[in-house]
């Protein structure tokens, strides 16, 4: 009998030791899980690329901005930003169909994020119709580059960085300033026709033609509509019939034509950038129509980048493709520009200028490559996450066609403006 209760004694602790080991065992394979997770199989290390941290509650949508919390870490500890209150929302009704959302972001403190200006509005571009992460940020700089010799070549500066959501890794995204009056440099705004502007085309009828249709073309961002200032139709009421009606003689006068309300440099860069890069789904909307206080110009300002440099997502665009009827079609205003002769003389002299200083084949090439190298070690855990439900077993392959085919379209792209500019 003892012998018997001495064996069950012996079994129960054989049995506390082998449950002892399976516990060890879970245990090891729960924190090499762990492990693995946070330093092989993780998106990405904290280290290695600046990185946005939003915690929250409920859900994000498109038309109130959801409380929460923002943290910025960075490779650079000076660019580190602790935890701050923030808001959040979806960016616009067709991003927020997408399955990767970009955001628009507001903290509760003006703050110099990743060394650009100090400011508490935000945006979170999430690049899904951009297969190479690159077209928009080359579009983006390209524009910027012609600050120098053209002072309305404004657009918001952008960083890359990696966005986790209440700890959920979202892929990258270009972190940038907003199109607003502190970007342009606007001053305060007025009650009349001589206020300082931002005005947003959203049409994709012909621009600059029809005055009644102007409420439906475009949207007031600046002044502030809730402010109680509404200028938008006066403006239009006045500048409408002029481009719309008014003879070629008087339209191309020195003292009073369209110069003299227009930004000379503005409307020329403004053609050869959007015609060099092929912005479709262009010229009559995606673009800002921007003014500081009369007697200031007008310039315009493009926006929007989805669709350039040949591609829009899996979408390709030959390098030859001509726009020409496309502009006629869309945009009343650049319909009397391109069929004047002194401005498409100026148009060919600016190109060429260009071509021999800051849009050469290498210089181009080379923003891109840096770009390239910027972030090609994070191009397959974004698509891992975002395109295999739209290539299936194929999104690597079209990732990477995609990236060549952008290094290779852009020689192709500049050698074809050669000869149309030549020949303009």
């Amino acid at each position: 009998m003892l012998r018997r209760k001495h064996f069950k004694r012996k079994r129960s602790t054989s049995h506390q030791k082998r449950d002892f080991l399976v516990f060890i065992l879970i245990f090891s394979i729960l924190i090499f899980a762990i492990f693995y997770y946070s330093n092989i199989s993780s998106p990405l290390i904290k280290e290695e690329f600046p990185t946005i941290k939003i915690n929250f509650q409920g859900d994000i949508n498109v038309d109130d901005y959801v409380e929460g919390q923002f943290e910025l870490e960075s490779p650079k500890e000076e660019d580190n930003v602790a935890p701050i209150n923030c808001k959040i929302k979806l960016r616009g009704r067709l991003n927020a169909r997408m399955p990767k959302k970009g955001y628009r972001l507001e903290l509760n403190d003006q703050v110099s994020l990743l060394g650009m200006r100090g400011d508490d509005d935000w945006l979170l571009m999430a690049m899904f119709m951009d297969l190479t992460n690159m077209r928009i940020k080359l579009a983006m700089d390209l524009w910027r580059g012609l600050l120098p010799t053209d002072p309305t070549a404004i657009l918001p500066e952008s960083e890359y960085v990696v966005l986790y959501l209440n700890g959920e890794f979202q892929g990258l995204y270009l972190l940038a300033e907003k199109n607003d009056r502190r970007l342009f440099n606007l001053d305060d705004p007025q009650h009349n026709a001589d206020s300082s502007l931002i005005f947003q085309s959203d049409s994709h009828d012909l621009n600059f033609f029809a005055l009644e249709h102007t409420n439906d073309e475009w949207d007031q961002d600046w002044p502030n509509e809730y402010d109680g200032i509404y200028i938008k139709d006066d403006i239009f009421s006045r500048l409408i019939p002029f481009i719309s009606n008014t003879p070629e003689e008087e339209f191309f006068n020195d003292s009073n034509g369209i110069y003299t309300q227009f930004e000379e440099i503005n409307l020329i860069d403004f053609f050869i950038f959007n015609f060099f890069i092929l912005h479709l789904d262009f010229w009559s909307h995606n673009y800002f129509l921007v003014r500081n206080t009369y007697p200031s110009k007008f310039f315009l300002i493009p926006w929007d980048f989805d669709s350039s440099f040949g591609q829009f997502l899996g979408r390709k665009y030959d390098p030859t493709d001509n726009q020409e009827s496309e502009i006629f079609k869309r945009n009343y205003l650049y319909l009397r520009l391109m069929n004047n002769e002194d401005f498409k003389e100026n148009v060919k002299e600016r190109w060429f200028s260009l071509r021999e200083t800051i849009w050469t084949d290498n210089s181009i090439l080379d923003m891109l490559s840096e770009i390239y190298d910027e972030i090609k070690d994070i191009y397959e855990i974004d698509t891992n996450k975002w395109y295999l439900w739209y290539y299936d077993i194929d999104w690597s392959i079209k990732v990477d066609e995609a990236v060549e085919k952008l290094f290779d379209w852009i020689p192709e792209r500049l050698m074809f403006c050669d000869s149309y500019f030549a020949n303009y």
